[in-house]
């Protein structure tokens, strides 16, 4: 355990505070700008795995229709066997198109030690007694030029960054939290795929409802500063979601939730005969392996029998000269 304490303190809590004063002393002794620059740092960091959960995410889409085809080959069938079965089958399936759907969660699952962090960063960079100022001082390396500036403001347009959002000045305690789980469901949503059967349709409709409400909820007890890297981090990765996965994202989004009862149906249907189109190419890809596996055999069935014509051959030419 202390080993993994080090390892938190060292590789983790002690960069996040020195990235902070650093950029505190040079945003003009401004901490709430040294959270926006450290926000929008950490979500370039992160491209590299928005592009990966993306680019799952394509490929999960392309294997719903057979996801689907397995499904509905157990779905009368609920013994043990058959369960096993039916996941077998899946994973094969995933690892044929070289896909992990749980790589789809790699941005997220960053994010949460990332958001620990950040929360004891700001407790620990805001002290309010003198040990909590000494232990500051002793958490900067020695070559950051921050530790004159200490203590640091805590103030940001009016709102104490330490305190807690329940303690910022109204409205903004009520905005910061429902502007943070707005902001999630839409990030939800984008990185979401479309769902092929009522289960998992229901399960993503949970998770989508329940992580926004849940960390809105929070985020009302947390620092407001934490407040603030939430709403900021799921902007910025939402703009970067857009470049990187496209305009799609967005547009469907539009026009599932913000658009007229027309463009709702056109959305829905364009779903469909994309289902529709990628099972097509599933099944002709198969037949076409099909095609191949048959004259594969054919060719290797004719290589052997002029092999056995080629050996009957010689046998004759020898019993003649004998």
């Amino acid at each position: 355990m202390e080993f993994l304490g080090l390892i938190w303190d060292q590789g983790i809590m002690r960069p996040m505070i020195n990235s902070l004063a650093l950029l505190y002393h040079y945003l003009f002794l401004n901490y709430g700008l040294s959270i926006i620059a450290f926000t929008v740092f950490v979500r370039l960091l992160m491209i590299p795995l928005t592009i990966r959960q993306t680019n799952q995410m394509k490929k999960l889409q392309t294997l719903q229709p057979r996801m689907k085809a397995i499904q509905d080959k157990y779905r009368d069938k609920k013994d043990a066997e058959s369960r096993r079965a039916q996941s077998s089958e899946s994973m094969a399936l995933y690892r044929e198109a070289g896909v992990n759907p749980i790589g789809c969660l790699g941005p997220m699952v960053i994010q949460m030690p990332i958001w620990i962090g950040f929360y004891r960063a700001i407790i620990r960079t805001m002290p309010t007694t003198p040990e909590g100022m000494a232990n500051l001082s002793a958490s900067f390396y020695a070559w950051n030029p921050a530790g004159a500036d200490v203590p640091f403001s805590r103030l940001f347009l009016g709102i104490d960054l330490a305190d807690t959002v329940s303690q910022v000045y109204l409205p903004l305690n009520f905005v910061l939290p429902v502007l943070v789980g707005a902001s999630m469901f839409i990030t939800t949503k984008m990185t979401s795929t479309v769902a092929m059967d009522e289960r998992q349709q229901s399960q993503q409709r949970i998770m989508m409802w329940m992580m926004p409400v849940m960390i809105g909820v929070f985020t009302y007890q947390f620092p407001a500063g934490l407040g603030i890297y939430i709403l900021l981090s799921n902007i910025v990765g939402v703009l970067i979601q857009y470049f990187v996965g496209g305009k799609q994202p967005i547009e469907l989004f539009g026009k599932l939730y913000l658009g007229t009862a027309e463009t709702r149906a056109q959305a829905i249907a364009a779903k469909e005969d994309l289902a529709i189109k990628q099972l097509a190419e599933s099944e002709s890809e198969e037949e076409e392996s099909t095609d191949d596996d048959s004259t594969s055999v054919h060719r290797q069935e004719r290589t052997r029998g002029n092999r056995r014509r080629a050996r009957n051959s010689r046998r004759r030419a020898r019993r003649r000269r004998h």
